[in-house]
């Protein structure tokens, strides 16, 4: 025997320790990246499509330019020294340069620069300087727009400008202008910062305007109340000097004749004057308003009111006196605001930079939209690689058993594909089979040379030695059918027999039988079910196959009740017969979760071997597999990782193991012979010894050869991956 099998409590001992080396949770850096590159397609595709985008983007996008003017404002002080109120003060108000920003967005502006630009020269350039159809229709005398045009025309200048403080604290404002005509947008920026220093100057002049007809207005309001007060005046002293005369003179006398006149002119012009009168102090009680109004021209009406109107004379004088200074203070008021223009609340506005003709659009940025390209489409890409992965439930590498399941990994299988269309081929590999089952084994010279490989290293990590028990009865199963566990029971044998093990294969799937047909063995008419029910000798069953030290017990005869036969007693006699006659006996039996039957084999065997397909079915009913196992005491003493496709194990077959290094280093060990070999060498080994033109000769038929065979090779795998 030149290999010995390990025992199961040392391959479940090396499945315990293998999870020490990897994270639990598989958040390593490792795994992060094996999801990167499982999902690699997807992560390629979100980038690509997010640049194409952007290429798309920059290559329809009109060009975007800007221009921009600089206006400073500064304050214009007056040297009078009676103002209270300035210019600097007024700007230091938080809300002025806000007031002054909203001015520069405001429709009359937009208005104002669009007359100033409404010249026949632009109006192609202004139209096309913001993507305006033209629509001549209606064009007046006074404009070279249409109305049609000046609609669009207005909300694009509005909304093309901007306005913002150059910096905090700054007294400048920085006036730009967006549009796709760079001549047109220098214009338009000269055009907005001349016209906002216009409305700002218009703006300060109305202010003045107003406050200087507000003073006025109330200079000539406190004329007439100086002007009805001294009438009450009058008319109060004419009537206590009336009083005394009429106590020294008689009624028909001429100076009281003259007093009663003038005390009655005076009562109409205080009646006539009411609504001014009301505005006095005095005016605004009722009891002396009618003293002052009514006439008072004979001793008994002046009589019952002389205290009355001696103690209204000081007090109408005071009033009277009052709003002279309040009139004179306001009258100089008005003189200097005449005189100073109203500049000590005036702020200066001037262009401190004008625009430039911009020599390079602002957009498209297409260096900026290809990196927001780029990090966009690897941003969503990461996200639903990860996405996806954080779905996909199933079992796709040997990390995902080791931190899953907890079993030690044996080994994975590339996924065979069998073209339809090469009939010649696919007879030859399942020759005898069903139409609706393919089958093939690694004794078949038209299979890649990496298959057979494949199940060597597998047959290499049950080749540890053990000096306690032999594994010799192992059985091979799934969770469900259609994992490849027949392929795999197969392979495997034929694998261990052509190490020189004597090897039996026995097919205890009962129930759908299919091992006689991938070893093209014929009916399966007598076999293990046979032994178990009547008691028939496995010798008069076992069959030799094409491949030396492989022998193979079919099915038999499909039994009514296969679970009840694999719980006999007769199965451990049997068993026990061929441990003894055969180096390795390998059991073929159904899925687990389907029946009972591999459970019960599980009791039976050293150790069970659970075939896994690569995404097939998710990892928790593999757990529910390994669970119906271990309840009847079975032990799983590793797992095979079945059909893994080039996008869920490429870097282990590609990059670690790849197949041009694997034939290149190796060759055809099976097509060569030593001599061969040594003629080769002896070639390269004389070459040193002649020119050059006959090295190029010695070199070149087996360089060609190489070339060749590195070709057949390099092109059976590209087709393998466009399977994939």
């Amino acid at each position: 025997m030149s290999e010995t099998v390990t025992s199961a409590p040392y391959a479940v001992k090396k499945a315990q320790e293998a999870q020490t080396d990897f994270d639990p949770g598989g958040s390593s850096f490792h795994s992060y990246l094996s999801v990167l590159w499982k999902r690699k397609r997807i992560l390629l595709t979100s980038v690509i499509t997010t640049t194409a985008i952007a290429f798309s983007i920059n290559l329809t996008q009109k060009p975007v330019y800007y221009s921009s003017a600089e206006v400073v404002l500064q304050p214009k002080e007056s040297d009078l020294s009676s103002q209270n109120i300035s210019a600097s003060s007024v700007m230091q108000d938080p809300t002025f340069m806000l007031t002054q920003l909203h001015l520069l967005r405001s429709p009359v502006l937009a208005e104002r620069i669009l007359r100033r630009v409404d010249r026949p020269e632009n109006r192609k350039p202004l139209l096309q300087c913001f993507s305006v159809p033209e629509k001549g229709e209606g064009q007046s005398k006074e404009s070279v727009f249409s109305e049609k045009e000046r609609a669009p025309l207005l909300r694009s200048i509005r909304g093309s400008l901007s306005a913002r403080q150059l910096e905090s604290g700054a007294r400048i404002i920085t006036i730009g202008v967006r549009g796709h005509d760079p001549r047109m947008v220098k214009e338009l920026a000269d055009a907005a910062s001349e016209t906002y220093i216009e409305i700002n100057y218009e703006s300060q002049i109305e202010a003045f305007k107003q406050s200087f007809s507000v003073i006025s207005r109330s200079l000539s309001e406190i004329r007439e109340k100086i002007k009805t007060g001294e009438i009450a005046l009058q008319k109060v002293t004419k009537e206590l000097e009336l009083y005394q005369a009429l106590k020294v003179y008689g009624e028909k006398h001429p100076l009281v004749v003259s007093l009663m006149a003038s005390v009655n002119s005076l009562s109409e012009k205080l009646v006539q004057s009411s609504q001014t009168l009301g505005g006095l102090e005095l005016g605004r009680r009722k009891d002396v308003l009618s003293l002052i109004t009514q006439p008072h021209v004979t001793v008994d009406a002046i009589v019952p009111i002389e205290s009355d109107l001696l103690n209204l004379k000081p007090i109408l004088e005071q009033e009277v006196n009052t709003n002279r200074d309040m009139y004179n203070s306001i009258f100089k008021k008005l003189q200097e605001v005449e005189l100073s223009g109203n500049r000590s609340i005036w702020s200066d506005a001037k262009i401190i930079e004008p625009a430039a003709v911009p020599s390079a659009p602002i957009s498209p940025n297409k260096r900026l939209n290809f990196f927001i390209a780029l990090f966009a489409g690897l941003g969503f890409g990461l996200g639903l690689a990860y996405f996806l992965e954080y779905l996909d439930s199933s079992i796709r590498s040997l990390i995902d058993v080791r931190n899953y399941l907890k079993v030690m990994p044996l080994g994975m299988v590339p996924l065979v594909h069998l073209d339809p269309d090469d009939e010649e081929k696919r007879a030859a590999l399942v020759e005898g089979a069903p139409s609706i089952r393919s089958y093939w084994n690694t004794s078949d010279s038209n299979l890649p040379l990496y298959v057979a490989e494949a199940y060597r290293i597998i047959r290499t990590s049950l080749s540890f030695g053990s000096l306690d028990r032999s594994l010799k009865l192992i059985q091979v199963t799934s969770a469900v059918k259609g994992e490849g566990k027949t392929t795999t029971a197969c392979n495997l044998g034929i694998s261990f027999a052509q190490a020189g093990l004597r090897t039996l294969l026995i097919d205890a799937d009962m129930r759908r039988p299919s091992l006689h047909n991938i070893l093209q063995l014929g009916d399966h008419e007598s076999g293990l079910s046979n032994v178990l029910a009547s008691g028939d000798s496995w010798k008069d069953v076992v069959r030799p196959t094409k491949v030396e030290n492989l022998y193979c017990i079919t099915s038999g005869v499909v039994p009514p009740n296969p679970s009840e036969l694999l719980s006999s007693k007769r199965v451990k006699r049997l068993l026990d017969e061929l441990k003894e006659e055969f180096d390795f006996v390998i059991f073929d039996s159904p899925p687990i979760i389907s029946v009972a039957d591999a459970p019960i084999i599980a009791s039976h065997v050293d150790g069970t071997i659970l075939v896994v397909r690569a995404g097939f079915i998710p990892r928790h009913m593999y757990l529910h597999a390994k669970n119906a196992i271990e309840t009847v005491h079975g032990k799983i003493i590793g797992c095979i990782l079945n059909c893994v496709s080039s996008h869920h194990q490429s870097y282990y077959y590609s990059r670690q193991y790849g197949y041009n290094d694997y034939y290149s280093y190796y060759g055809d060990a099976g097509k060569g012979d030593g001599k061969t070999k040594a003629k080769e060498n002896k070639t390269f080994q004389t070459a040193g010894s002649v020119s050059v033109l006959e090295k190029i000769k010695l070199l070149k038929e087996p360089l060609k050869a190489s070339l060749a065979q590195g070709w057949a090779h390099l092109s059976e795998l590209m087709k393998w991956e466009r399977r994939m």
